[in-house]
């Protein structure tokens, strides 16, 4: 039986949708496209982001070392 409640988790993301997982602007978003950080797929007009390469992103990104006083 299938339970309809639980959510699936999308393998893929538009631009938006993908700027809202990773709270970041849709400008920040296109940059890191063109620089080739962030690998897009087409299907047909679509723009596609892999939700693997946006975690790919994320943990490349440098961790924030705070100093405690």
């Amino acid at each position: 039986m299938i339970n309809y409640s639980e959510r699936v988790a999308p393998l893929a993301y538009g631009p938006r949708e993908a700027c809202k997982a990773l709270n970041i602007g849709l400008t920040n978003l296109y940059a890191e496209i063109k620089a080739k950080r962030i690998p897009v797929r087409k299907h047909g007009r679509r723009t596609l982001i892999a939700a693997h390469d946006l975690k790919a992103w994320l943990d490349a990104l440098p961790s924030s070392e705070r100093k405690v006083a």
